[in-house]
């Protein structure tokens, strides 16, 4: 993929209140977009850190945004980040099988250092399901896992974090789609996600994409609203028995679409989260946000990315390296045809 991007290679940004400084190293081609037409669409990409120090992430491999057969694929770094293995693709979706199209994904790493991948595909509005895998070595190879109860129609999309929640096991979330109606759900795994259980409902606001964590005692996330152009916060302080909404508690360009919200929890600084906010509008770009985990609330630090809007663009998802660093992905290119996986060290001195 030609690089027509425009960044600053590399600068320090420190922004009156916030606290933070954040060193923005260059944006660079991680898993350059494959040859062959078939895959040559890399989209929607998540990233976790595997207990070896592994960087795995998954993507959707197709011919073009939303529509394009696509198919859930991963690459690991073994040098921390400084090179990425090609696509493994790990099932094919295309007009010929019950599900046309793959599209969102969930990572994340279980109690038992598996890495944890889920991804949605479905067939226009008549069906959909969601599979699992589990990796017991790093990413290297994937065991598919029971996803019975959230599959054949009976949630949806899945996306953001697959993490632990003390006393339930482990989580993911997603949002309805048609047939079975809209709204977020979540669910949990007692065996480190080899199956899931029935989705449980948190709202039924026509929202998408939670990005959901458990910090402090409290299941916190974000979900997405074109309408809004923001996104709203979901807290439940019981377990998810209640939850209180924030709307718009992320916003920055009220006249832009914010999609695909990204929330983390510091490892080294409990407490802390931080956030990336995504607008497409004159401008693609992606922001950073802070926040501490008792008092919610928001302070933009920086902006991070911003590309040229006839670019498909957004998603970017971040993992800790250590020592303050961060591993940033996100994908840009064409919105049909050729699209690649780019990655950024984004760190805090």
């Amino acid at each position: 993929m030609r690089r027509t991007l425009t960044f600053v290679l590399l600068f320090v940004s420190t922004i009156c209140g916030t606290g933070i400084s954040a060193e923005i190293g260059e944006p660079r081609v991680i898993v350059p977009a494959p040859e062959n037409e078939r895959f040559a669409h890399l989209s929607w990409p998540k990233i976790v850190t595997a207990p070896d120090g592994t960087l795995v992430t998954a993507y959707i491999a197709g011919r073009e945004h939303v529509n394009g057969d696509g198919c859930p694929a991963v690459s690991i770094s073994t040098d921390g980040g400084k090179t990425f293995s090609d696509p493994q693709v790990l099932r094919e979706f295309d007009e010929t099988k019950r599900y046309q199209h793959g599209a969102n994904l969930a990572l994340g790493v279980a109690e038992d250092g598996a890495i944890v991948l889920m991804v949605m595909a479905f067939t226009n509005d008549e069906r959909n399901s969601i599979f699992g895998w589990r990796s017991e070595d790093s990413g290297k190879t994937w065991t598919p896992t029971d996803t019975s109860a959230l599959g054949d129609s009976k949630t949806g999309s899945v996306f953001g974090h697959v993490f632990d929640v003390p006393g339930k096991g482990l989580a993911v979330c997603g949002h309805f789609r048609k047939p079975k109606g809209q709204g977020i759900w979540i669910s949990y795994s007692q065996d480190h996600g080899k199956s899931w259980g029935d989705p449980e409902v948190i709202t039924r606001h026509r929202y998408a994409e939670p990005a959901f964590l458990f910090s402090q005692g409290r299941l916190i996330g974000l979900v997405r609203e074109n309408a809004a152009h923001a996104y709203h916060q979901y807290v439940s302080s019981d377990l998810g028995e209640s939850w209180k909404a924030t709307e718009k508690a992320l916003q920055r360009d009220a006249s832009v679409v914010h999609p695909s919200p990204f929330l983390i929890e510091d490892p080294a600084n409990p407490g802390q989260l931080y956030a990336l906010q995504s607008e497409r509008g004159e401008k693609h770009q992606i922001h950073l946000w802070k926040a501490t985990a008792s008092d919610l609330k928001w302070e933009v630090v920086t902006k991070v990315v911003e590309v040229p809007n006839d670019k498909d663009f957004s998603y970017p998802w971040m993992t800790p390296l250590g020592d303050g660093k961060w591993f940033l992905v996100y994908y840009s290119g064409e919105k049909v045809g050729a699209n690649s996986i780019w990655g950024l060290v984004l760190s805090f001195p």
